[in-house]
């Protein structure tokens, strides 16, 4: 599958997942924000992409950002917009640009289903092509600071990333993955994985949020 289809699928999924919920349901995955604000993210979020706007974005002001500015609208309004900027954002997809909106639309359809009780498919396509941005910046991260290369092993492979040979391995789950590496998991968390090797050596690296989560989550 190509990056529009999985968007699109993805925020269909979320459409029917929240249209019936109470937008003012906290999103623990996403500490402050409800429904509703997780939803104007996305929106207001994909009109940055097409507005090549990206201030923020190290200091988590960006996403804090769209949302603030939309604190007054209604679920509504946000589906409305978001429909409104996809059509805006519809040529990114073809681009190296659209990994990275597949791959936050997917995190935050998972962060809608943990605060609504209701699980998706955590081992599709989906999931995996969220991947796909992720691992890239990890794999320049962990070359561009020498740290040393990391095999991980998931469901579907190997992959290596850094220079070198590995000297280290974190065996779980494309799902675990996502959502350890997308700020979702503490520090613990990730430490109490699969490993062989000191996951202290890379546990920085694999905060590419910025940080890793103050408190363990679990969904």
């Amino acid at each position: 599958m190509t990056n529009a289809p999985i968007y699109d699928a993805a925020k269909a999924r979320i459409t029917a997942l929240v249209s019936g919920a109470d937008p003012l349901t906290p999103v623990p995955a996403t500490p402050g924000w409800s429904v509703k604000d997780v939803v104007a993210h996305l929106a207001g979020g994909l009109r940055d992409f097409a507005d090549g706007r990206f201030d923020g974005v190290e200091s988590g002001e960006w996403g804090e950002r769209q949302v603030r500015d939309r604190r007054d609208n209604t679920l509504q309004d946000a589906f409305a917009e978001w429909d409104e900027n996809l059509v805006r954002a519809a040529e990114l997809f073809d681009t190296p640009m659209g990994p990275v909106l597949v791959s936050e639309v997917v995190a935050h359809e998972h962060d809608l289903r943990s605060a609504l009780g209701v699980p998706g498919d955590r081992g599709g396509v989906e999931v995996r092509a969220a991947l796909v941005r992720p691992l890239q910046q990890l794999d320049r991260r962990l070359r561009e600071n020498d740290v040393p290369a990391l095999r991980i092993s998931l469901e579907h492979g190997d992959r290596v990333l850094g220079h070198g040979e590995p000297a280290g391995t974190l065996r779980t789950t494309s799902f675990e993955l996502l959502r350890a590496i997308g700020g979702r998991r503490s520090a613990d968390q990730i430490k109490a994985l699969d490993w062989d090797g000191d996951p202290d050596v890379w546990i920085s690296s694999l905060a590419l949020s910025g940080r890793h989560r103050a408190e363990p989550f679990e969904e």
